[in-house]
C-alpha cells in the first residue's frame, strides 16, 4: 500500500542545504555563474540570510553531482554544464521512469489509481490556468508518485539525483510553447497508467520527456 498520501513531496521534503544547492545550480544553468568562475560561501550565505554552514553543505551536494569543483587555494569553482551533460541526466531519467512503470505494474489499487488520477487533473488545472512553473511541478508529482509506488529504495535515490539537476533545469528553461509540446504525450502517458497499459506509459513518457528537454 502507498501510505494514503496524495503529496508525494512531503514524504522527502527539502534540507536548507539542498534548497541553496537548487538555488545555486539555477544560477549555473541560467549563466549567473560561468565555468570557472568562483562561488564564494560568504556572499551566499549573505544573499539567503543563512550562515556559511549549510552553503558549505550545499556546495558539496553539487561537488558529488559534478557542478562545482573544490580546488586548492582557490575554493569553490563551476565546472562545465553543458547541453549534453543535461541529455544524458535525461536519458538516465527516461530509463529510471521506465523502471518505475514495469516495477509497480502490481501495485496499482483502486485506491493508487485514484490518488494518481487526483494528481494527474490538479496538473492539467494548472495547464487550464497556463501556469508553466506549477505544471511542473504537478507533472513531477506524477512521476515521483509511480517511482515510491515501487517501494525501490536503489530506485528511488537514483531518481532523486537526476531530478534535481531535470527539475531545475525546467524551471530555467520552460515556457508556455514547451508545455505544448510536452502536454500531449504526457496526457497520453497519465492516460495509459491509469489505463494499465504501462508498455504505451512508457513510450508515452519517453516522448514527453524529449519534447520537454526542448
Amino acid at each position: 500500500m502507498f501510505n494514503n498520501r496524495t503529496d508525494i513531496q512531503e514524504q522527502i521534503g527539502e534540507s536548507l542545504p539542498d534548497q541553496i544547492s537548487n538555488f545555486i545550480l539555477k544560477k549555473v544553468l541560467k549563466g549567473e555563474y560561468k565555468a570557472g568562475e568562483k562561488i564564494v560561501e560568504e556572499y551566499i550565505a549573505r544573499e539567503l540570510n543563512t550562515s556559511r554552514a549549510p552553503v558549505r553543505e550545499a556546495l558539496y551536494l553539487l561537488q558529488i553531482k559534478g557542478i562545482v569543483d573544490r580546488v586548492p587555494r582557490r575554493g569553490t569553482i563551476v565546472k562545465s554544464f553543458t547541453d549534453k551533460d543535461v541529455e544524458d541526466y535525461l536519458v538516465v531519467m527516461i530509463g529510471i521512469i521506465e523502471q518505475g512503470i514495469s516495477l509497480s505494474r502490481n501495485m496499482w489499487t483502486d485506491e493508487n489509481k485514484a490518488q494518481f488520477k487526483a494528481l494527474y487533473l490538479g496538473t492539467k488545472e494548472k495547464y487550464r490556468q497556463q501556469d508553466v512553473f506549477e505544471y511542473q511541478n504537478n507533472a513531477e508529482k506524477l512521476f515521483r508518485f509511480i517511482l515510491y509506488l515501487t517501494d525501490n529504495k536503489a530506485l528511488i535515490k537514483f531518481y532523486e539525483e537526476a531530478n534535481q539537476i531535470l527539475n531545475v533545469f525546467a524551471q530555467v528553461q520552460w515556457d508556455k510553447e514547451t508545455v505544448e509540446d510536452f502536454a500531449p504525450e504526457f496526457d497520453d502517458f497519465a492516460n495509459a497508467i491509469l489505463e494499465s497499459n504501462f508498455d504505451q506509459a512508457k513510450v508515452a513518457v519517453t516522448k514527453a520527456l524529449k519534447k520537454g528537454k526542448g
